[in-house]
């Protein structure tokens, strides 16, 4: 089994950072420091202090960095240590397991040093704002530390913590507080260190300013129409392929441009989405770039919505691991029909809803004029009701785009002349479509989804459209596998689990509103390329397709999201 030194050595200066920080301000600590006082020039001391306290912060944060091999990291852990062993050595009587931790972490970063060669993640112009904001939430605790634990014996008088708090604000900007002390060389200590730390609060943003690194390329339209042209000249290509030309992806290809992969780079995982697209043949060729690129600036490879066929060509190629996560719903257009007993809820609901006077209708988008385009564009934004639109691997950051989304198809749903609902699928290859969005306003009755779906078949049995691909259910089987009497405590568990987190997010609803069209279920998967990164993945996944950002939103509406289970369902 290969060792990953850069994560070994990453938790170590973790627990170095932790260690560092308790050593110098935990009570069992307390005599030794005071007897310190005597015999250590003050300036020495109370910078020692501040610098071992302030490295021990700093090694926390950059353990991070470590474990994804970053060289900046590895610079700056480098400088902190060298620092604090600088200034500890005036007291290392006192703290010699500390000197010995901080030399054995330095003497492990230069043996391994060549390990640590990925390059800096992308930064935004945010970056130096809250890198300030984060000195700061550092640095006033640690300026408290040095008043309260380092020199509470020489303050005069029993000031306020608001008076503390100040002192330590002013000093940091080179500024005298209201809080005095016994005499003169403690307050100039106590205005060094606070100057010091000030130092540090300033140097950490303006150096992330002019470090900035470009941010990452995302397609632009001439990838966009290779992407495009690639995914619609191959009858074969995966029901998810359409999604890859979204703006907000960047995309990797073999060296002829004939296969690629469509991914995005999300808290330190490069995710892709879905297969890759393309010639089949070239497919190994794009993945060995793909974890080239990822190695090179030491992000975690991952895959969100792999099919069977995909996932077994990146865990052949990539070495990955694969795990279900739900079954993607195709209809079989020429064997759909609404007779039969398993049908009868779909045909009692379309009946019930033609009856009230709804009416559907199904076209390309490029048949529909101008103003109803428009219209259906505004009716797409507004039925969202204020949720942030969620997708990455199943959904369009886009709505017919004149060029790129022609052959989408829209069904569109009326009652007395008002569109009420719509359905928009994106090409899958030439003969099938996929489904984008389903959204319609609220108050509509139910069955309008069903009307919807049943009127998209029948437009497609009479436009040689083969395979219709319905909504995504998460953890499809775990649903099925709990309805049998052979379930065990376990399945009825997790089924409980996800009807829980079903308040927020449409999990079982969505399961038993695909299963009503008898559906083929195709499997999807995620990749990733270890047990211990699976959390990682499953954080970067969650917050590419939205997820997490919106679950404040969901909250908020869920009363209205179980009155009507399968409203607002949009991409798959």
């Amino acid at each position: 089994m290969r060792i990953n030194v850069p994560k070994l050595i990453g938790r170590f200066a973790f627990l170095i950072g932790i260690f560092d920080i308790l050593v110098n301000i935990l009570r069992p600590f307390r005599a030794p420091a005071k007897k310190l006082n005597a015999l250590v020039p003050v300036y020495v001391n109370s910078t020692a202090f501040v610098t071992a306290v302030f490295t021990g912060v700093i090694l926390i944060i950059l353990s991070r960095g470590l474990i994804r091999r970053k060289r900046r990291a590895w610079y700056l852990a480098i400088l902190m240590l060298l620092t604090n062993m600088a200034t500890d050595l005036f007291r290392y009587r006192y703290h010699p397991v500390q000197i010995s931790f901080m030399a054995a972490l330095l003497l492990c970063l230069v043996i391994f040093r060549k390990q640590f060669s990925a390059i800096s993640d992308s930064t935004t112009k945010w970056a130096p704002l809250w890198a300030f904001v984060g000195s700061v939430a550092i640095v006033i605790p640690m300026g408290l530390l040095i008043i309260y634990y380092r020199h509470k014996d020489q303050i005069v008088g029993n000031p306020t913590f608001k008076n503390v708090l100040l002192t330590v604000v002013e000093g940091l900007i080179g500024i005298a507080g209201p809080v005095q002390f016994a005499n003169e060389r403690v307050t100039d200590t106590v205005a060094f260190s606070l100057g010091a730390l000030g130092f540090f609060t300033l140097v950490v943003p303006l150096w992330l300013f002019f470090r900035r690194v470009k941010p990452l390329k995302t397609m632009g339209e001439e990838d966009i129409r290779n992407v495009h042209e690639l995914i619609m000249r191959d009858e074969e290509q995966d029901s998810l392929s359409f999604f890859a030309t979204r703006r907000d992806k960047s995309v990797i290809y073999s060296q002829n441009k004939k296969a690629g992969i469509a991914y995005r780079v999300q808290s330190g995982v490069m995710l892709a989405s879905g297969d890759p697209f393309g010639e089949y043949s070239l497919w190994p060729e794009a993945i060995a770039n793909f974890i080239t690129l990822a190695n090179a600036h030491g992000w975690t490879p991952a895959v969100m919505g792999a099919s069977e066929e995909g996932g077994e060509v990146w865990v052949e190629h990539a070495d990955m691991l694969a795990l279900e996560i739900g079954d993607e719903a195709i209809i079989d257009v020429k064997d759909f029909t609404l007779e039969g007993r398993p049908m009868a809820n779909v045909r009692q609901m379309v009946n019930r809803i033609k009856r009230k006077g709804y009416e559907a209708h199904s076209c390309r988008w490029s048949e529909l004029d101008s103003q109803t385009a428009r219209e259906l564009q505004e009716l797409a934004k507004k039925w969202r009701y204020g949720v942030p639109e969620r997708g990455f691997s199943m959904s369009m950051d886009r709505m017919g785009e004149t060029g790129l989304d022609d052959n989408c198809v829209i069904t569109t749903v009326k009652l007395e002349g008002k569109i009420v609902g719509l359905l928009y699928f994106v090409p899958w290859g030439k003969t099938r479509i996929s489904l984008d969005r389903m959204q319609r306003e609220r108050g509509t009755d139910p069955g309008v989804n069903e009307l919807l779906i049943v009127n998209t078949v029948e437009y497609a049995k009479e436009n040689q459209i083969s395979h219709i691909s319905l909504n995504f259910a998460a953890f499809r089987s775990l649903f099925e596998r709990a309805e049998k009497i052979s379930a065990g405590p376990l399945i009825r568990t997790m089924r409980n689990i996800l009807r829980f987190f079903s308040n927020w997010f449409q999990v079982e609803s969505l399961y038993r509103f695909n299963a009503k069209f008898q559906p083929e279920w195709r499997t999807r998967y995620v990749l990733y390329p270890g047990t211990t990164e699976l959390v990682k993945v499953g954080w970067a996944a969650l917050r590419a397709e939205k997820f997490i950002s919106s679950f404040r939103t969901h909250s908020i509406r869920n009363q209205e999201s179980r009155k009507l289970p399968e409203q607002a369902i949009q991409g798959q």
